[in-house]
Formats: C-alpha cells, sequence, structure tokens
C-alpha cells in the first residue's frame, strides 16, 4: 500500500477494520476557470474549493481484459460534488442511457499507475452525468483522471489503495466539468483520499490532508 504524506489540516479518523466491504473516496481540488454563466454552476468562481466524494463496493467490480483496470460501480446515491457555493449535486440516478459510472483503478497500464471516473469500464471516454442541466448535451459531465508513475499502486485492489493521493509522483491529471466535447468548467487537481467508509475528512473546504494509515 502506498501513502503520501500531506502539510496541512486536521483528519478525523476512525479506525480502520482490517477488511472493509465499502470504501469511501473523497476528490479535493479548486477551480482554475468558470466558463458557466447559469444555473447552479453560475456562481462559481475560480479558485473556489472542489470536493466530491462517493462510495463504492470493494467486492464489485469488472477487470479490463485489455488494459491493468479495474472498475468499480459508484454508488449513485452516495455521489456529491460541491464547487465554492455551487451544491451538494448529485449524479443522474439512474445514469442516461443504461450506463454505469464506474472508479477506475490503472495499475501497471502498461508502466503507469493512477484513476479515473467515467461511464466505462476500461478508459475514460465518457464521464458520469451531473444531475444540472448542460447547454449541449442533457446534463454536465463530472471527469476526473489523474495518474501516476508506476509503482505507486500495489495492485488493482482498491482495499491495496488506502491512503492520500497528492502531487507526489503525480504525471498528469486532467479534472474538468465537461458539457459534450467542450471543458466547461476547469478543475485543478489538489488529493485524493481512499479510506474505509468509516474514515471521513472533516471539512470540505480542506486545502490539504494529512497521511492516514501510518
Amino acid at each position: 500500500m502506498k501513502r503520501f504524506a500531506m502539510v496541512a489540516v486536521a483528519v478525523l479518523i476512525v479506525a480502520a477494520p482490517a477488511v472493509a466491504d465499502t470504501v469511501r473516496v473523497e476528490c479535493h481540488g479548486e477551480v482554475e476557470y468558470n466558463q458557466i454563466n447559469s444555473g447552479a454552476f453560475g456562481v462559481v468562481n475560480s479558485g473556489d474549493p472542489v470536493f466530491a466524494t462517493f462510495t463504492i463496493d470493494s467486492d464489485n467490480f469488472v477487470d479490463s481484459v485489455n488494459f491493468g483496470v479495474r472498475s468499480y460501480p459508484i454508488n449513485l446515491s452516495s455521489f456529491e460534488l460541491t464547487i465554492g457555493a455551487a451544491g451538494p449535486i448529485p449524479l443522474v440516478d439512474p445514469q442516461p442511457n443504461g450506463q454505469t459510472s464506474y472508479f477506475n483503478l490503472r495499475n501497471a497500464d502498461p508502466v503507469a499507475d493512477g484513476f479515473f471516473i467515467a461511464n466505462n469500464p476500461e478508459f475514460p471516454s465518457s464521464f458520469p452525468a451531473l444531475d444540472e442541466p448542460a447547454n449541449i448535451d442533457p446534463y454536465f459531465g463530472f471527469h476526473w483522471e489523474v495518474g501516476y508513475v508506476g509503482e505507486t499502486l500495489d495492485s488493482r485492489d482498491v482495499l491495496d489503495a488506502f491512503g492520500v493521493y497528492d502531487f507526489t509522483g503525480l504525471t498528469s491529471f486532467y479534472t474538468v466539468i465537461a458539457d459534450s466535447f467542450a471543458d466547461a468548467m476547469g478543475l485543478i487537481y489538489g488529493t485524493m483520499v481512499i479510506t474505509p467508509e468509516t474514515v471521513a475528512t472533516q471539512s470540505t473546504t480542506l486545502s490539504g490532508v494529512k497521511a492516514l494509515f501510518e
């Protein structure tokens, strides 16, 4: 299991069981730019904090036959996105056209590791639909994709991935609120926190988190 330390704010840590079926994922960042001038996102400004959280079932997954990817369906009812004064905004439930929203772990794919959220179990080609009307598509899409150097993850098992992922070993990120082909709002990656469901940070405005599970 890889662990990444980061300076700054307190977290609420509850003793974690040896095996956890329900896993909580948190995405922290900030707004780079916003081209949306209506609806809930119309009040968002550059520099506003970004916080998304959801859960997955560690026993429910699909392994890619082509890539080093394991895909965990997101519990749609658990998803919340808050950006500045906008939110919390859920995902459309069920997703349009019967699609499934996945949290995907990349391990040795082929030499890189990382994470991405998509309506595809192998590569980030489509984004989960947020319950917020868009201008081109019916809904805005949430895209969160980060890449790390190889050997960051020990396996494709999310239970081996508990910890805090920051800029240590980061090779790339593509994090946006999308409207069809357009990046309607640019997001700057901050951290990802993967924990048992019983562990949670205290605030949606965190600029950093301490290392967990030392």
